[in-house]
């Protein structure tokens, strides 16, 4: 199943992903990097870390804020990949495909 993650352009709302193998985390610290590749957008744990990080120090939990990227564009991302690094796998591991929405959030304006 592709999961589907909803950004909303200039909003830092924080989606979560668990890393998990065979339906367990992936083991604590295991992780070393995590890239997430989208359209023209490249997202690397260890460069975009406004954007893309873990929760904690253990890495088994991938938090993105898919909304503060820079010259994100409203439309649909059917080719989201995420790669995830570690001691063994320097060259990465296939991990995850998700679709990526990214929409325009209108507010009000504030009145002083």
């Amino acid at each position: 199943m592709i999961t589907t993650l909803t950004a909303y352009i200039g909003r830092d709302n924080e989606d979560r992903l668990e890393l998990l193998q065979d339906g367990v985390l992936v083991a604590a610290s295991a992780v070393t990097k995590a890239v997430l590749k989208f359209g023209t957008f490249c997202l690397d744990t260890e460069v975009d870390t406004d954007e893309i990080y873990f929760l904690t120090s253990d890495n088994q939990t991938l938090c993105l804020k898919l909304g503060i990227v820079a010259n994100l564009v409203a439309g649909n991302y059917s080719d989201g990949k995420i790669t995830l690094f570690d001691a063994v796998n320097t060259n990465g591991l296939a991990w995850a495909d998700l679709r990526i929405s990214v929409k325009d959030w209108a507010v009000c304006p504030v009145v002083p």
